[in-house]
């Protein structure tokens, strides 16, 4: 790994220990709407980005958009009745501080919207820590990509200072595609994804935030 100066972070499901509500609120939604809900193996089995395709997947066949609309807007309300009580990676705080006491900068990017992402983040007391905070803006793409693009742009480093941690095989995707480094988190019984998803991505996989981080200054030493 690189020498790294900055760690860019991941939101749902990395910083914002939210994984397991988002795959009861997935499984709420499709019973919602009259589909047969998915259980949470199949939720992580088929796991992808962008999430049209990702219900696609788990319905078996191609949704109209009025399915796709139906789907997002009873996800939206199941999600939201236990957003308020969600809290941080039980190791977020630690890790963050290990960092910036080390030296370096931080920024936080999610596909989160961003109007939602600002107060959860504050609610949550950390966004002093962060140099940038992008959540996704509506009319940007579905992908990661292009959204760690334009952060990349903001951050005063060389990409190939920058590190991505995130949960999902969306993270590794756009990390390889923008040409940063990226280590895949992945929460156990709780990720969003099999591990196994991760295989085909050329980047490390830990059980842990603190082991990310530690992972990090050990390299760059």
């Amino acid at each position: 790994m690189r020498s790294i100066k900055h760690i860019i972070w991941d939101w749902n499901g990395t910083l914002f220990g939210d994984s397991r509500t988002l795959i009861e609120a997935t499984i709420s939604a499709f019973a919602a709407a009259g589909f047969p809900p998915p259980t949470p193996e199949l939720y992580q089995r088929h796991h992808t980005q962008p999430i049209p395709l990702f219900y696609n997947r788990l319905a078996g066949r191609e949704l109209t958009d009025s399915e796709q609309r139906l789907l997002d807007l009873y996800f939206q309300e199941s999600y939201a009745r236990y957003r308020d009580e969600i809290m941080l990676n039980r190791l977020a705080l630690e890790a963050l501080d290990r960092w910036s006491l080390s030296g370096g900068t931080q920024s936080l990017l999610s596909m989160h919207p961003q109007e939602r992402l600002l107060p959860l983040v504050r609610k949550a007391g950390i966004f002093e820590r962060f140099t940038v905070v992008d959540g996704l803006v509506e009319g940007e793409p579905g992908r990661k990509a292009p959204h760690l693009e334009l952060h990349l742009r903001r951050l005063p480093f060389d990409r190939r200072e920058v590190l991505l941690i995130g949960d999902s095989v969306d993270d590794g995707l756009a990390a390889r595609e923008c040409g940063t480094a990226c280590l895949m988190y992945h929460a156990g019984p709780d990720a969003l994804h099999d591990l196994e998803h991760f295989s085909d991505l050329p980047f490390p996989v830990v059980g842990s935030l603190l082991e990310a981080v530690d992972l990090v200054l050990t390299a760059s030493r």
